[in-house]
């Protein structure tokens, strides 16, 4: 991956250098080459210091770019521009199509500016805490005392695993519709063992492929755990196998895209899903942060899931998909999904002051962007749909809210399934406001005021916020008895799957509009 990587920058510097090269042919037909400034010039740039976010060792890094000003209004031979480190820097950079290391009487014309491009690998290993890497990259001009732009970027080395087996399995997806047609997905995997593979440090875990349960094998994942995903890969139970996610508070487990430096932070889709397959389980999720991938939990017929304290977002498809499963979720806070929760085919599923938000730009907008889609069948329109039965579906003191006007959506081909769900005490976006007596003491079409979506922050931002105080005081028990933060509930308590905490909370903020 970093080799490639280089090698696609060093390509990138050779175009550009071919077309510099007429460029150079035209200096002396230009004024501003004619006439050399030989005193003290400072040139400018864009920025004095290159920040990279943490990279996870032999993975390359973004490109960033910096604008290297002449503020002259002659032109300026540059005499030397070179890297502090020399050969041994973990930085590369290409200076107008030039890629060397150490480059020499660079010429800038009168007020003009040349394109800085810098990437760097990181490949110390053996480190279980993250580290900083340093470098200097030197301009040398009229033998005045060198510039500099200063090169950062923190590291983090991690266990790399690889699927060395390949698979094709049936790939039924209750959202693809007539424009999504796949039916079977192929991947890499590898059969996890507690020999092979032991989840026992600090370090990341980096997956290639699928990590794949066999059966009568339980992978349990401690707090504090961190799992990054490539592109195509995931965790596969299968059956006979069990998934046991044991983060705190303090030290939730993450599942999130291998990718985090620039644009890639919040770049939903990069990697698959965890699939709960049939005949696995019974699963238990508790503190878990699960960000950028397609699925977090595709839940196959049968599937019991168990899922607390847990925050999902930023999924290009699924926050939750099940098909006929039993599912109880309490202190969820799902975000930013083509659909936060699918349940399809049916099955018995309870939420209890959970979140669920969708402002998710992608997809086809207006027809599947939504909290929620519940249903006893799988969607398909070929008169082949695979249909179950809705036992019950409850959902308590939660918040349903979006961008849209249909937040959930019922579709339902047994007619007994249209009494089996409920809605108590939720704050919903819905227009118009259904009618039927599914929904008891609920909320319309209000604005819950989170403190910064944007961000991720779906607290509530103020006393005046129509979530504060509306819950029914009957749910606040078991695992409901705190919120997502572990603050106890007041009563009557606020929707949602955060508690208001006005001493928490400036009197004044200032929320952000727009996306990210």
């Amino acid at each position: 991956m970093a080799r490639k990587g280089f090698f696609r920058f060093f390509l990138e510097g050779a175009a550009m250098t071919a077309g510099l090269f007429l460029s150079v042919l035209l200096y002396s037909c230009r004024d501003e080459y004619r006439h050399f400034d030989r005193g003290e010039v400072y040139l400018r740039f864009s920025q004095d210091t290159i920040r990279f976010d943490t990279i996870l060792t032999t993975q390359a890094s973004v490109t960033k770019v910096v604008t290297v000003r002449n503020p002259s209004s002659k032109a300026v031979t540059i005499g030397r521009v070179y890297l502090a480190g020399g050969t041994s820097s973990r930085f590369r950079f290409n200076l107008n199509g030039d890629t060397a290391l150490n480059q020499r009487n660079i010429v800038l014309g009168g007020k003009d500016s040349l394109y800085l491009f810098v990437q760097t690998v990181i490949d110390y290993r053996d480190q279980d805490n993250p580290f900083e890497v340093t470098d200097y990259l030197k301009f040398e001009l009229n033998d005045m005392k060198p510039q500099q732009v200063v090169l950062q970027a923190w590291g983090q080395d991690a266990h790399y695993w690889q699927g060395n087996l390949s698979a094709r399995v049936p790939y039924e997806d209750p959202l693809q519709g007539s424009f999504y047609k796949e039916d079977s997905l192929s991947f890499r995997y590898f059969m996890w063992n507690e020999t092979d593979y032991p989840i026992a440090d600090r370090k990341p875990y980096v997956i290639y492929g699928y990590l794949a349960v066999p059966e009568g094998k339980t992978l349990e994942i401690p707090a504090g755990t961190r799992v990054y995903l490539a592109a195509n890969s995931g965790i596969w139970l299968r059956p006979g196998s069990r998934l046991k996610i044991a983060g705190t508070r303090q030290e939730p487990v993450t599942f999130t895209s291998l990718r985090q430096d620039g644009n890639y932070r919040h770049m939903a889709g990069q990697w698959g899903r965890i699939w709960l397959d049939s005949a696995s389980g019974p699963h238990s999720v508790g503190h878990a942060l699960i960000r950028n991938g397609q699925t977090s939990f595709w839940a196959e017929p049968g599937i019991e899931l168990e899922i607390l304290d847990t925050r999902i977002e930023n999924m290009s498809r699924h926050g939750i998909l099940t098909k006929d499963a039993h599912v109880q979720g309490v202190n969820l806070c799902i975000s930013e999904s083509q659909v936060n929760l699918c349940l399809s085919r049916g099955g018995d599923y309870e939420f209890t002051h959970c979140t669920f938000v969708n402002d998710f730009y992608g997809g086809m907008a207006g027809v599947y962007n939504r909290c929620l889609y519940l249903s006893d069948h799988d969607g398909k329109e070929d008169g082949a749909s695979a249909t179950g039965r809705l036992e019950r579906a409850r959902f308590n003191n939660s918040i349903f809210h979006g961008r849209n006007s249909l937040q959930v959506k019922t579709d339902f081909k047994d007619s007994a399934s249209r009494s089996a769900f409920r809605f108590t005490r939720c704050l919903i976006s819905q227009k118009p406001v259904p009618t039927e007596s599914n929904y008891d003491s609920c909320l319309w079409n209000e604005d819950p005021f989170f403190v910064n979506a944007d961000a991720y922050d779906f607290e509530i931002d103020t006393v005046v916020s129509p979530a504060v105080g509306r819950g029914d005081p009957s749910f606040v028990q078991g695992k409901a008895v705190t919120d997502l933060k572990g603050r106890l509930r007041s009563l009557p308590p606020t929707l949602g799957a955060y508690e208001f905490y006005p001493e928490e909370t400036p009197l004044l903020r200032f929320r952000k509009g727009g996306k990210r």
